[in-house]
């Protein structure tokens, strides 16, 4: 599958979920088999904008990263206006993508790429309506619609090696989401677990699809919460929560061995990140004494990213990887980190190990003294 995130979420990153003092053994045994038995040491790559706003600020995010080392997100350009565009970096080097408009103030996003060069994200595409889904091929972005007529919003989370695309839509600002498949010039919607949204609730969302078209995201159950789901072929299968039928689930990524990835709320109500195989729901823990993490990102070895709540930096994530049943913060992996560059969130991760999200010092937002990064880490040796 392409590797990705939800960005996810984009997405999306910081969370509050519990953790443990040290991985328990489901979490073990979840990731047992998994990654090399040496921790890896990486080197460190800053993601940089396409340019900067008028206020001399810049920003960009690392979304996805596909098996060429390609990493497709969005990032500030220096356009007239406030605009976000999505971005790919080859080599390091940005690329913009554009948007469907080209005018000042639009902004567009990319959330996932195959190993062919297929993006898919969200664009403005005109002055009035919210962004729609496209994908970009070929030097072409193109809409993939809504289904709803003017107004109606969706956005493109996912894409496969065949070009099947996932993602969600809605009627109007503030309906609820409703959970897309892009297939064959058809749009297919995936429903819920038996539950309904409220005006501003959701009924679904798709987060990721992988190449045997398996379909990961949240959908409303009739208890209320949004539970992980697998859907394919027009079944929905519930992968339940850490803790009660009442707690919420979000599947965020799955590889071509039907591994899934997220975060749940266990029986307390707090949330830690999860791995789901053949109808097993495990715990991955998080860092030592903290309560929380969230995984983004599963490779087809297994191997695990996402963010978790740090010790040694509070109130704030860093992000980790979970590999041969052990979890690791990334930022005691890079040699030579700069002391004023801290890795928040780990998005994605490919199958050769090279790892995507973003980083900044405290405080990192938009807006904040300090200017949020993607980055890149490419394993030593």
């Amino acid at each position: 599958m392409p590797e990705r995130v939800t960005t996810r979420r984009l997405l999306v990153a910081t969370v509050g979920l519990a953790t443990v003092l040290t991985p328990t053994p489901a979490a073990a045994e979840a990731a047992a088999g998994v990654g090399a038995t040496e921790l890896p040491t990486y080197t460190y790559v800053d993601l940089g904008p396409l340019g900067r706003l008028p206020d001399g600020r810049s920003f960009s995010e690392a979304a996805t990263v596909n098996a060429a080392g390609v990493v497709a997100g969005l990032s500030t350009t220096s356009r007239p206006g406030y605009s976000l565009h999505a971005t790919v970096w080859t080599g390091g080097v940005p690329q913009d993508l554009g948007t469907l408009t080209g005018t000042a103030y639009s902004s567009s996003q990319a959330h996932d790429l195959t190993d062919a060069g297929v993006v898919v994200g969200a664009t403005h595409v005109d002055a009035t309506d919210p962004m729609h889904a496209f994908v970009y091929r070929d030097g072409v972005m193109s809409d993939l619609g809504t289904g709803f007529g003017a107004g109606s919003g969706s956005v493109a989370t996912g894409v496969n090696d065949a070009g099947v695309v996932v993602g969600w839509r809605y009627q109007k600002q503030g309906a609820p989401h409703r959970g897309v498949v892009w297939r064959d010039g058809e749009m297919i919607e995936i429903g819920s677990l038996g539950g309904s949204a409220g005006p501003w609730g959701t009924l679904s969302v798709a987060n990721a699809i992988n190449n045997h078209g398996q379909v990961v995201g949240a959908a409303a159950t009739p208890d209320g919460p949004l539970h992980g789901f697998v859907w394919q072929d027009g079944v929905l299968r519930d992968l339940g929560t850490l803790g009660g039928a009442t707690e919420s689930t979000t599947a965020n990524d799955i590889n071509d061995q039907g591994q899934v990835v997220g975060q749940s709320q266990d029986g307390q109500g707090r949330t830690r990140a999860f791995l789901w195989r053949d109808g097993d729901l495990r715990d991955l823990g998080g860092l030592a004494g903290q309560q929380s993490s969230a995984a983004n990102g599963v490779n087809e070895a297994g191997q695990v990213v996402g963010s978790a709540w740090s010790a040694v930096d509070p109130p704030n994530n860093h992000a980790v990887l979970w590999t041969d049943g052990t979890i690791v913060d990334l930022n005691e992996q890079v040699p030579g980190l700069p002391s004023s560059v801290t890795l928040r969130s780990a998005q994605d991760i490919n199958d050769d190990g090279l790892i995507v999200g973003t980083a900044c010092p405290v405080p990192c937002h938009l807006g904040g003294d300090r200017e949020q990064r993607g980055f890149l880490l490419t394993p030593v040796g």
